[in-house]
């Protein structure tokens, strides 16, 4: 694939994964943006802000612009520039090489179990491993709710959330990093739908963990890579592809 047509490609990506987040529910209107490191460069694509903004339920590939990892605009269209949380995105490229792509999303049940001060636990197993598996892989929380708009806040907002693949933010939202926009799309969805059942759980009583029996079988199919319970590009390409469709019913 050429450099123009790998960026023409990774462009389509951004947009799709911003109206999959918006259409899911995990955001809404001119709040939250997906971005995607160009390969081999220190560019970055992401969607634009500004007067002549879409919302993300509606973004196409010419909201999305181009920002070097010091936030420098480099190409946009006319009424768009850097959302003020570039710094956030950009922190996470700078300090991890391995992350292509990364998603701010603000979802209501992540913004009230952060307020309530209710934690993730492993609450399921066969309804979602991925689910699961985040939990047992650690979901710190970045105890600070303002947008992270400048350096300063995006280290402090790092040192919260280090290598991992996904952050809450209490009474903000949730960001999360993934080797591709397909697997950053596909975890804040998994992440999104773990809060939704714990909302929905701790409205009924209290949720308890699965056994332990369990948890352990399911981590070893996953090292194993035994059916379903893969976690591989594969299965994030399958679940993308499921909801691209879903955008166009």
């Amino acid at each position: 694939m050429t450099p123009s047509r790998l960026v023409a490609d990774l462009r389509k990506k951004v947009a799709l994964s911003c109206r999959i987040v918006g259409t899911q529910g995990l955001t809404r209107g001119m709040l939250g943006h997906v971005s995607a490191r160009i390969p081999g460069t220190d560019r970055v694509l992401i969607k634009g802000k500004g007067p002549d903004e879409e919302a993300v339920e509606f973004a196409a590939e010419r909201d999305v612009i181009t920002v070097d990892l010091e936030g420098r605009v480099l190409e946009a269209r006319k009424g768009l520039e850097a959302p003020n949380e570039s710094a956030m995105h950009l922190i996470i490229y700078r300090k991890r090489p391995e992350v292509m792509s990364v998603i701010h999303t603000h979802p209501d049940w992540i913004v009230a179990l952060t307020a309530c001060e209710k934690p993730l636990i492993p609450m399921y197993a066969a309804y979602s491993p991925p689910g699961m598996r985040l939990v047992l892989d650690g979901i710190p929380i970045y105890p600070r709710s303002v947008t992270i708009i400048n350096r300063e806040l995006a280290e402090d907002f790092m040192r919260t959330m280090g290598e991992k693949r996904a952050c809450l933010l209490i009474g903000h939202g949730m960001t999360v990093a993934g080797g591709s926009v397909e697997e950053a799309t596909v975890t804040s969805l998994n992440l999104y739908e773990l809060a939704r059942i714990h909302g929905m759980a701790y409205a009924i009583g209290q949720p308890k963990p699965i056994p332990e029996a369990d948890i352990f079988e399911y981590l070893q199919r996953a090292k194993q890579g035994d059916g379903n319970e893969r976690q591989s590009s594969a299965r994030f390409e399958s679940d993308w592809r499921y909801h691209v469709k879903l955008l166009k019913k």
